[in-house]
């Protein structure tokens, strides 16, 4: 998947968990509701000042909008893949049948794996 198509998914995850349609979401961060569906849909790269309008909109930072972690010390994997958010590495699971996904964490000693059962959807 390639990051603006994660990112769109973030934006979509970030909004609906809000309980905000795009319509509020847009008048908010002084953005068109088309607009907004093009991002979720990753068809647009936003500007900068776009992502800081939407992230302050949301009430979260730019880092968490993007789906990054602050720190690259934890990851979520299914199989072979790596995603920056549990929520993304569960979507991920549920398409490939899989019960668990894996929560790596940087330790100083290497990194520590756990495996966490994927959450029922809402």
């Amino acid at each position: 998947m390639r990051a603006i198509q994660r990112f769109g998914k973030q934006l979509q995850r970030l909004r609906t968990s809000r309980g905000l349609t795009q319509e509020q979401l847009g008048v908010t961060a002084g953005l068109s509701r088309t607009f907004l569906t093009r991002l979720e849909l990753g068809q647009h790269d936003p500007s900068l000042s776009t992502l800081v309008r939407v992230a302050k909109a949301l009430k979260v930072s730019v880092t968490e909008l993007l789906g990054e972690s602050v720190s690259a010390s934890q990851w979520w994997q299914v199989g072979e893949t790596r995603f920056s958010t549990r929520e993304e590495a569960e979507d991920h699971a549920r398409t490939m049948g899989e019960m668990f996904i894996a929560r790596y964490q940087n330790r100083p000693g290497g990194p520590e794996r756990r495996l966490l059962p994927v959450r029922e959807t809402k």
